[in-house]
C-alpha cells in the first residue's frame, strides 16, 4: 500500500540534507523548506536562499511536485477502489507463502488440478495452487479459498515464490503438454531433488517428460481406460479400490511410507519386526530403492533405510505403526 509513497520520502530525505549543506539550515527548517517546496504551498521562505538554494528548489519543485502527485494518486486508487481489502489479503498470502515447507505445489487448476487440491485439503496437507487464468484465479479465491499464486508456472520465479526449494513435491498439470515438458525441465534446473509428478496426454510426450526428469507420468485417458476395463471385469476390486482412495465411507487407509535411518524395522525381517502384532496393519507392498515393487513380500523380507511401504490398515493403527516403528 505504502510503496508509491517511497520516492516521495526519498525526495524529502534528499531536500532536507540538500538545505541543509548548502543553506546551512537546521534540520527543522530544511524539513519545513522541502515540504512547502513540494506541496507548492507558498509560504515564504526560512531565510532568503543564495543562488545555488534557488537551482536546488527548483529541482526539488520538479522531483517533488510530480512524485507528490503520483503517490497520492496511487494511495488513492487503493483506498477508493476496494484495494486496501486486497492489499491484506495479499500481504496475508505473502506470510503463508514464507512459512510454507514440506508442502504441495499444484501447477495448473483444471479438472485434474483441481481433484488434487481436493484431496490434499482432505488430507490436511499444506499446498499452494499456481494459476494464471482470470476465471479460474477467481474461483479459487471466491469458492475454495486455497493458498495460490497468480502467475506462470513455467517462470522460474513464480516457481520460487511458491517454495520450490522446501515443497516436497509438485504436481505438473498445466493444459498441454508441451507447457507440462517445459515446467517439469524448469523445475529441475531449479530443485533437482524435489518429486515431481506431471501429466501426458500421448505416448510420445510421457517419454519425453520422463527423460527430462519427471519422477512420475500420468496419462488421464489411459487411467480412465484402464478403470473402465477393470470395472467391467472385476466391478468389486474397482469398488473397493475406490474405497481406499477416497477414505470417505470406510475406516480402512493405505498409506506411504519410508523407513528412516533410525527406524527400528532397519536389517529386520517382516516377521521379526512383528508388525501385525504390535500395530495391527498389513505390509501390502515394498519398494526398495532403484528397483520394481515388490507386492505381498514374504516374512522373511528384509528391510532397509530408504524403503518405501504401502501400509494397509486404519488411521489409528498406521499411526501406530508410525510412532513405534519409524
Amino acid at each position: 500500500m505504502w510503496k508509491p509513497a517511497v520516492p516521495l520520502f526519498v525526495v524529502i530525505i534528499i531536500g532536507v540534507f540538500g538545505y541543509q549543506i548548502i543553506e546551512d539550515m537546521s534540520f527543522l527548517d530544511s524539513l519545513y523548506m522541502t515540504v512547502i517546496t513540494i506541496f507548492t504551498v507558498g509560504f515564504k521562505e526560512v531565510k532568503d536562499l543564495t543562488p545555488q538554494g534557488q537551482i536546488f528548489t527548483i529541482f526539488v519543485i520538479l522531483g517533488g511536485a510530480g512524485t507528490a502527485l503520483f503517490a497520492f494518486t496511487k494511495i488513492g486508487e487503493i483506498v477508493f477502489e476496494g484495494g486496501v481489502e486486497e492489499f491484506w489479503r495479499r500481504r496475508k498470502m505473502e506470510r503463508e507463502l514464507n512459512n510454507l515447507k514440506n508442502h504441495y505445489i499444484v501447477c495448473g487448476f483444471g479438472r485434474m488440478g483441481r481433484l488434487v487440491s481436493e484431496r490434499l485439503e482432505e488430507e490436511k496437507l499444506p499446498f499452494v495452487v499456481i494459476e494464471n487464468n482470470p476465471s479460474k484465479i477467481e474461483e479459487i479465491r471466491n469458492k475454495y479459498n486455497y493458498l495460490f499464486i497468480d502467475d506462470d508456472a513455467k517462470q522460474e520465479d513464480t516457481l520460487n515464490k511458491a517454495g520450490i526449494k522446501k515443497a516436497k513435491a509438485l504436481a505438473s498439470l498445466l493444459p498441454s503438454d508441451a507447457d507440462n515438458l517445459y515446467l517439469v525441465l524448469t523445475v529441475r534446473q531449479i530443485c533437482p531433488s524435489v518429486f515431481v509428478l506431471s501429466k501426458a496426454l500421448d505416448d510420445e510426450a510421457e517419454k519425453k517428460i520422463l527423460q527430462i526428469g519427471a519422477n512420475k507420468v500420468v496419462s488421464p485417458y489411459k487411467l480412465s481406460g484402464l478403470k473402465i476395463a477393470q470395472g467391467l471385469i472385476r466391478p468389486t476390486l474397482v469398488d473397493f479400490v475406490d474405497l481406499i482412495i477416497r477414505r470417505k465411507e470406510l475406516t480402512l487407509a493405505m498409506e506411504e511410507l519410508v523407513v528412516g535411518k533410525d527406524s527400528t524395522l532397519v536389517n529386520k525381517t517382516l516377521i521379526q519386526a512383528n508388525i501385525r502384532k504390535k500395530a495391527n496393519v498389513i505390509i501390502i507392498a515394498v519398494k526398495k530403492p532403484g528397483k520394481d515393487i515388490v507386492f505381498n513380500p514374504a516374512p522373511s523380507f528384509p528391510m532397509e533405510a530408504g524403503d518405501t511401504l504401502l501400509v494397509l490398515g486404519n488411521t489409528e493403527a498406521i499411526n501406530t505403526f508410525e510412532a513405534t516403528f519409524l
